[in-house]
């Protein structure tokens, strides 16, 4: 037997303690710091959404490809015009970074149809003339120049916007920065007003720049203010309007610190110019839910700054029998609802006459002490002239408007109308726009629609009815010896008449009347 193995065994035996000590194991001092208990593992980083694909780096030479947790791939085609396609191959051969920018990216993945391009680009603006010798650079000095399309027939041409990559410095009237800083895509979303709006399209590589999470903000169908909202609005105050088109024509929900940015800043759209604020109106009126924009200008105190006509109708109480919707203002915002259902593409007069045509109610309802709204009508053309004329309106579009308001109680009327009085109230220029708001109107009240389809079984006689009550004219009273003045109008308005009630059907009748009765 070995020798070890006796000595191991001799020991065990005779219960005898080795010579070898095992050296003893020190204690880990617990640190204090460390809390008791078991230990927790790590959590792991969270995985990316299944639509999102991370993507490698970009090749450009901007800060934009930074972060590539920002860059989003895209699964199916963006459609883009021609001209556009056209601008971004130019940039790109000139070895500079350009990309889509805005709504129509914002539009791509609301699936919505959008018109209006701009592309955002790393070349500078002497750059981007010498690629663009055509462009219009009004907006040079901030980065910004209009590239002119080629329009077909006599059509204006349109303009591409391309702008350089920037930032904003200080603004000095709550809508223009006085200076800006050339910088990458990221730094330029930092600029823009909504995250849904500062998206970036890579055409060469089918990604999206997504440097303030709008993606997510379209999914949730949220419309939030990029940083700080009340700073963005104060450094643009047409964002308060341009908050509420963008909330009513999507049906976003405004986020809440946004929305509460809005009302704290409203009294700043008193920098905004009167041009300005009637074309973001007209685009919300002529939009698909001009109701909810007309009741979020009025939540967020908008409306009683810039349309104070407006927000006067809340609370004039009208007869439940023929209104049961309530007061004037609660019928306003239905008529505008049931236009938009009855008529998808409004033109603006008929649009503007919608939202004015009950203005003159309280003005009638003081007047007769709250008894009636007789004439609100009058008072209601004055008005809507004042507000044409506040927002810079034309004085074709202000003369639109007014008709349509002047009319809409006359038909109520059409049953006791003469003849010829019904032919010449079809035969108005914006009859058609009467007809539609006038059953607008009706719908949103106590649905009555018999003179709206007496009307439009009218309408379709239009046409036939016109040409055959001009039996004379002028030149035909000189022959008869009549002397050109104001005599003549009324006679042949007399003959138009008779013409119209089927009294009078011939030429050579129509003479022989005014021989009768006008020839001394």
């Amino acid at each position: 037997m070995p020798l070890t193995r006796w000595r191991r065994r001799h020991r065990r035996k005779h219960n005898l303690q080795s010579p070898i000590r095992k050296p003893e194991r020190r204690k880990k001092r617990r640190n204090p710091a460390r809390p008791r208990g078991p230990v927790t593992e790590k959590p792991k980083a969270p995985k990316l959404p299944t639509d999102s694909k991370r993507t490698p780096l970009s090749k450009a030479s901007t800060s934009s490809t930074e972060n590539t947790s920002k860059w989003t791939r895209i699964d199916r085609p963006f459609p883009l015009p021609k001209y556009v396609r056209e601008a971004l191959q130019r940039l790109n051969e000139a070895g500079h970074v350009a990309y889509v920018v805005g709504g129509s990216v914002r539009d791509f993945f609301l699936k919505r149809e959008s018109k209006d391009h701009d592309i955002a680009t790393s070349a500078d603006p002497d750059e981007l003339c010498r690629i663009f010798p055509d462009a219009i650079t009004v907006g040079k000095a901030f980065g910004v120049l209009k590239i002119p399309i080629q329009s077909t027939g006599d059509a204006p041409p349109e303009l591409l916007e391309v702008a350089t990559f920037r930032q904003d410095l200080e603004y000095e009237d709550h809508r223009h920065p006085k200076a800006v800083r050339f910088s990458g895509a990221v730094e330029d979303a930092s600029r823009r007003d909504f995250t849904v709006n500062a998206l970036y399209y890579d055409p060469k590589t089918s990604r999206v720049l997504d440097p303030a999470n709008g993606l997510d903000d379209l999914s949730d169908r949220i419309l939030r203010a990029i940083g700080n909202p009340r700073a963005r609005f104060k450094e643009d105050a047409l964002r308060l309007l341009r908050a509420v088109r963008f909330a009513s024509t999507l049906e976003f929900t405004i986020e809440p610190k946004t929305a509460e940015a809005i009302k704290t800043k409203a009294n700043l759209i008193n920098h905004v110019s009167a041009e300005r604020i009637r074309e973001e109106l007209t685009s919300m009126w002529c939009g698909p839910h001009p109701a909810l924009a007309l009741e979020l200008l009025s939540k967020f105190g908008l409306l009683r700054l810039i349309l104070p006509e407006v927000e006067a109708l809340h609370g004039v109480s009208q007869s439940p029998l023929h209104h049961p919707e309530g007061d004037v203002w609660n019928h306003t915002v239905k008529v505008m609802k049931c236009l938009s259902a009855q008529i998808s593409r409004r033109p603006s007069s008929l649009a503007w006459a919608a939202l004015l045509h009950d203005i003159g109610k309280p003005a009638a309802a003081s007047r007769s002490g709250g008894k009636n709204f007789t004439a609100h009508e009058v008072d209601g053309v004055k008005m809507a002239i004042v507000i044409g004329e506040r927002l810079k309106m034309s004085a074709q579009e202000i003369a639109a408007i007014s008709a349509i308001i002047s009319d809409h109680v006359k038909f109520r009327e059409v049953f006791q109308m003469r003849e010829a009085t019904l032919q010449r109230f079809i035969h108005q220029p914006h009859f058609e726009e009467m007809l539609a708001l006038h059953k607008a109107d009706a719908t949103a009240s106590d649905g009555n629609l018999a003179f709206f389809e007496f009307c439009s079984s009218r309408l379709a006689e239009k046409k036939t009815a016109l040409s055959s009550a001009k039996l004379i004219d002028g030149n035909d009273l000189i022959q008869l010896g009549l002397k050109p003045g104001k005599e003549f109008s009324e006679i042949l308005r007399t003959v138009e008449d008779l013409a119209l009630e089927k009294k009078l059907h011939t030429k050579d009748e129509a003479l022989e009347y005014v021989v009768k009765h006008f020839v001394k």
